[in-house]
């Protein structure tokens, strides 16, 4: 299975069995880049920010594009 949603209908195939009660929580990764890794401790490729929630912004009709994200302050802390 590819865990790229890329259209709302693989949204709605992934989440179809799901019941409502489910909790959303989206998380941005990004790649250390080698560099920064060897100078960590911990040799976890990746920058972890996990959201509560992901904010509705608009509805594209022309384009159909559903625009959902999150906002960021202040990057949080991994």
């Amino acid at each position: 299975m590819d865990d790229t949603i890329k259209t709302v209908g693989d949204l709605r195939n992934l989440i179809s069995d799901l019941s409502d009660d489910y909790v959303i929580r989206f998380e941005v990764r990004r790649k250390v880049p080698d560099e920064e890794l060897v100078l960590r401790s911990y040799k976890y490729p990746y920058d972890c920010y996990q959201f509560d929630g992901i904010e509705f912004d608009d509805i594209g009709v022309s384009d159909k594009v559903l625009c959902l994200g999150v906002e960021l302050e202040n990057l949080p802390k991994p």
